[in-house]
């Protein structure tokens, strides 16, 4: 049996599998943007629907429950990828504050916000992490199975707890930067009152630029290895929510 036969002949069951990732790619950054064309969302969310067809096996008859199911299941998942994505958006504020980027900042029509050079850097820094770590394949793999579980309200309690972890992974993943500009900072204040001639600021800025870039190139594999961790956790979370 094709595609064509299949999705015809199982027209109501095709439904829920096309909301349910439709859904979730709703709720996933870049690919949920404003600026991706609708069409093109559609088209993808219809390609991957037609392809996990055939290895679903829903236990739900009632189509209104299968669709409150996909619903659910697809703003709990999508959700739960914003908080690492939320996290890392919030330290290279962090670190664009310290560093003197956010004179610099420029428009991201993904979230209507204005956003620093750094924040752009780090988010295709890591949605390049998300792919090299084959995510993606796990994504699927869990919307596949997602079809043999009902919806549970205990959801809620799944994504609350995982949100704890944004602002403590932001603060790790800035915490590099943020230490030696602090100590930067101190040293400068110290030599105004030693030398109140001079003129701190013009010495001082070019500084701080030249540190804090030198320091986020000596951090990068630390914060490879913080934000690999949180999407292997986010990894097992997205797996508990099937539990």
């Amino acid at each position: 049996m094709n595609h064509l036969e299949l999705l015809t002949t199982n027209l109501y069951s095709f439904i829920p599998v096309f909301v349910r990732v439709s859904t979730i790619l709703f709720f996933l950054p870049y690919i949920g943007s404003r600026t991706v064309p609708i069409i093109f969302r559609f088209l993808f969310a219809f390609s991957i629907s037609l392809s996990i067809m055939p290895f679903i096996n829903s236990k739900e008859e009632n189509l209104l429950i299968s669709l409150f199911n996909a619903v659910v299941f697809g703003m709990a998942i999508g959700i739960m990828v914003r908080v690492i994505v939320s996290a890392v958006e919030i330290a290279s504020q962090l670190m664009s504050i310290q560093i003197g980027f956010t004179i610099a900042n420029v428009f991201n029509p993904q979230f209507g916000e204005i956003m620093g050079p750094l924040s752009v850097f780090y988010e295709m820094f890591t949605i390049a992490l998300f792919f090299s770590l084959d995510l993606h394949l796990s994504f699927v793999e869990i919307m596949v199975k997602a079809f043999e579980f009902p919806a549970k309200f205990s959801f809620s309690e799944n994504i609350l707890a995982f949100s704890y972890i944004m602002f403590p992974l932001a603060l790790k993943l800035a915490a590099p930067v943020l230490l030696v500009q602090i100590l930067m900072n101190i040293g400068l204040g110290f030599l105004s009152r030693i030398m109140p001639q001079a003129n701190v600021f013009f010495v001082g800025f070019p500084l701080l630029l030249a540190t804090g870039i030198a320091i986020m190139w000596l951090s990068t594999p630390i914060f490879t290895m913080v934000v690999s961790k949180a999407f292997l956790n986010l990894k097992d979370s997205l797996i508990g929510l099937l539990r």
